[in-house]
C-alpha cells in the first residue's frame, strides 16, 4: 500500500512538472512593466497604440502601463518626481525644455516621433492671393495679405509663439521700417517683444481667443474672424466644415528644418541608467511601430483613438508628418542630417525656458541618440 501510494505521488509530481513546464513554455517570457505617458491627440497616441496593437511591445518584452496625461507640465512633474510615476513618455515642443534642464531628476530626449503640423494659419478665401498660381502661399504673398489684419490666436498656447516665428520668417531680409509688426492687448504676449517700426499700414492686431472658439468665429457671417492661427482639432474642424476657409501656412509647409520642431519621446535618466536593455527594447518597439505607422497612417490614427478612447475620426493625419523607414535612415545618417537639425532647433528654442540658475545640459547630453541609432541599424 505504501509502495502504491509512493508511486502515485511520484506520478503526480511528474505530471505536475510536465504540466507546469508546458504552461510556462506556452506563456512565453515575462513582460517587463514600463510606465508610459501619452497624449490624446494625433501625435501623442498613435505610435504607442500601434506598438501595442501590432505586437511590437510584446515582441520586445515590454508591458506598457499607459497614462493619458492632461498636459505636458503634469507629465514632466510625474516623470521628474523623486517617486516618479512615469518612466518614459511622448511630449510636444511646449515642455521640451525639461530634458535640457540639468537640475533635479533629469530627463533625456530618446526618440523623434513625428513633425507637428498641427499649428495652422487659416483665412477666409480671397484675403490672400496666390499670385504665383502654384497652389500655395509663399512668404511674400503671406506678407502682402497680412498687412493691417486682425489675427485671432490663443496666445498662451504653442500657436502664439509659432505665429511670431512665422512673422520673423516672412520679415526676413526686409529693412526694419518695412517689416510687419504685432500689437496685442494681452501684455504677456507682448513681453520681450519690440516692434521694428510704428507704421500703421504694417500693423497686425493679435486678439487673444480660445482655440475652441475659432471654428464658430470663422463661421460667423457678421463680425466674424477672418484670419486665425490655431491647433487641432479646431483647425481640422474649420477646414472640414467651412467651405469659405483656406489654409495659408503650416509648420512643415512653410518652415525650414531648423525651424520645424519635432514631437519627441523623453525618458527618466535614472530609468535609462538602471534599465538600459529595457530602454533599448522600448525604442526598438517604437521604431518598428513608426515604420508601420508611416505605411498605414489611417489605421494608426484609429488605433490611437482606441487607446485614447476618442470617437472614430477624431485624429487627422494631416496634422503631423510621420517619418518613413527611409526618412529615419536619412535623418540620422550623419550628425548634420535633418533629424539632428530638427532636434537642435527644438533644443535652441527651448534653452531660454530652463529656469534661471539651473544648469543647462548641452545638446549632446540632452539628446541620447544611441537608442534610435541602434534601432535603425538593427532594422536595415
Amino acid at each position: 500500500m505504501k509502495k502504491l501510494l509512493m508511486v502515485s505521488l511520484m506520478t503526480l509530481c511528474v505530471l505536475f512538472a510536465v504540466s507546469a513546464a508546458g504552461t510556462a513554455e506556452t506563456a512565453g517570457p515575462k513582460l517587463v512593466d514600463v510606465r508610459v505617458g501619452i497624449h490624446a491627440n494625433e501625435g501623442g497616441a498613435p505610435l504607442a497604440a500601434v506598438a501595442q496593437e501590432e505586437g511590437f511591445f510584446a515582441k520586445y518584452g515590454i508591458n506598457p502601463i499607459f497614462t493619458i496625461v492632461e498636459s505636458g507640465p503634469a507629465e514632466m512633474t510625474a516623470m521628474r518626481a523623486d517617486n516618479r510615476t512615469l518612466d518614459i513618455g511622448y511630449i510636444g515642443a511646449g515642455v521640451a525644455w525639461n530634458p535640457i534642464d540639468g537640475a533635479g531628476n533629469s530627463l533625456s530626449f530618446v526618440f523623434l516621433d513625428c513633425l507637428s503640423n498641427a499649428e495652422m494659419f487659416i483665412a477666409k478665401k480671397g484675403l490672400f492671393v496666390d499670385a504665383n498660381n502654384n497652389g500655395k502661399f509663399d512668404n511674400d504673398e503671406i506678407f502682402t495679405g497680412l498687412k493691417g489684419k486682425k489675427v485671432y490666436i490663443e496666445v498662451g498656447t504653442t500657436p502664439g509663439g509659432w505665429f511670431k516665428a512665422l512673422l520673423e520668417l516672412i520679415n526676413a531680409g526686409k529693412p526694419a521700417n518695412q517689416q510687419l509688426w504685432i500689437h496685442s492687448e494681452t501684455s504677456s504676449y507682448m513681453a520681450g517683444y519690440t516692434a521694428p517700426n510704428s507704421d500703421p499700414a504694417l500693423r497686425i492686431e493679435v486678439i487673444n481667443t480660445l482655440n475652441s472658439n475659432l471654428p464658430a468665429g470663422m463661421a460667423s457671417a457678421a463680425g466674424g474672424m477672418d484670419v486665425v492661427v490655431g491647433f487641432s482639432p479646431a483647425t481640422s474642424t474649420i477646414l472640414k466644415t467651412n467651405a469659405n476657409a483656406e489654409l495659408i501656412a503650416t509648420t512643415v509647409g512653410n518652415f525650414p528644418p531648423e525651424k520645424s520642431f519635432p514631437s519627441t519621446w523623453v525618458a527618466s535618466d535614472k530609468w535609462l541608467t538602471e534599465h538600459p536593455e529595457v530602454a533599448q527594447n522600448f525604442i526598438n518597439a517604437l521604431y518598428e511601430a513608426g515604420v508601420w505607422r508611416a505605411e498605414n497612417i489611417d489605421k494608426a490614427m484609429r488605433a490611437g483613438e482606441r487607446l485614447s478612447q476618442k470617437p472614430t475620426g477624431t485624429f487627422d493625419p494631416t496634422n503631423l508628418v510621420a517619418p518613413t523607414k527611409a526618412m529615419y535612415e536619412d535623418w540620422f545618417a550623419t550628425k548634420d542630417s535633418n533629424g539632428y537639425l530638427y532636434m537642435k532647433a527644438l533644443y535652441d528654442v527651448r534653452v531660454p525656458n530652463v529656469p534661471a540658475g539651473n544648469p543647462v545640459k548641452s545638446f549632446e547630453k540632452s539628446f541620447n541618440d544611441t537608442y534610435v541609432l541602434k534601432a535603425i541599424a538593427a532594422h536595415k
